[in-house]
């Protein structure tokens, strides 16, 4: 039974939200196609990030709590995460921008998204020596910038609103990844390749690094969605 830990974490990420997918107000199924897209663009780009530190040993896989199957150097439950996790966080996005409505508060800049951006870009800078710490930052940290001062994205105010809700569920998945509440790591990491900073058994780096899986698919969802959410306000 334990080997069908990491897939069961995945069928639980993502089992409400897909039975949820045809709420009436909130329709998700209607962005399916932006939503597979982001899906398909961030997966690809994180697929190939992910296999490049398995091969080099800045992370790996426990067999223990694996089905066994394998493609390029990765379990598939691993893959399973890049479609898991997304479709369940941009749902959360959804749900919020229903309930709560549009944040009006950033006009033509968002000056957190930029503070935010400048703050990871130096960090990243400044670990220059530590993969895990200085991709995970100058990635997240220029694509931020990116999105913040060159394409003033107004949507960035609500996904720093959802992000913060996101974290819940993400620690809860990523604690149990790590180590949380079960005898060993389904996930390891090599601390050489990272500050050595961990929320409870969870890689600080973790946090941010899921910042920029989601921050791509909501990118693209807003950018191809077929409609927006509906909205009491």
């Amino acid at each position: 039974m334990m080997n069908y830990l990491y897939l069961l974490i995945n069928i639980f990420t993502i089992s409400i939200p897909l039975i949820r997918s045809f709420e009436p107000k909130i329709h998700y199924y209607k962005n399916f196609k932006a939503l597979f897209l982001g899906i398909l663009i961030a997966g690809t780009i994180f697929i190939i990030w992910d296999i490049f530190f398995t091969i080099n040993g800045f992370w790996g896989f426990n067999s223990k709590y694996l089905t066994g199957i394998t493609v390029f150097h990765l379990p598939i439950e691993e893959w399973m995460f890049f479609i898991t996790v997304p479709f369940a966080s941009v749902f959360i996005y959804e749900v919020l921008n229903y309930f709560l409505g549009p944040d009006h508060s950033v006009k033509d800049k968002h000056p957190f998204g930029i503070s935010l951006s400048l703050i990871l870009i130096a960090f990243g800078i400044l670990n220059l020596d530590k993969w895990y710490t200085s991709i995970t930052f100058l990635s997240t940290g220029l694509y931020l910038f990116y999105l913040s001062y060159v394409l003033k994205e107004k949507w960035l105010s609500k996904f720093f609103r959802a992000y913060v809700v996101i974290l819940i569920p993400f620690f809860i998945v990523n604690g149990i990844l790590t180590g949380t509440a079960i005898e060993e790591q389904i996930v390891w990491y090599n601390n050489a390749e990272n500050l050595g900073i961990r929320i409870f058994t969870i890689p600080i780096e973790d946090s941010i690094y899921g910042m920029l899986l989601i921050l791509i698919n909501v990118h693209v969802l807003e950018k191809f969605r077929n409609s927006p959410v509906d909205s009491k306000f």
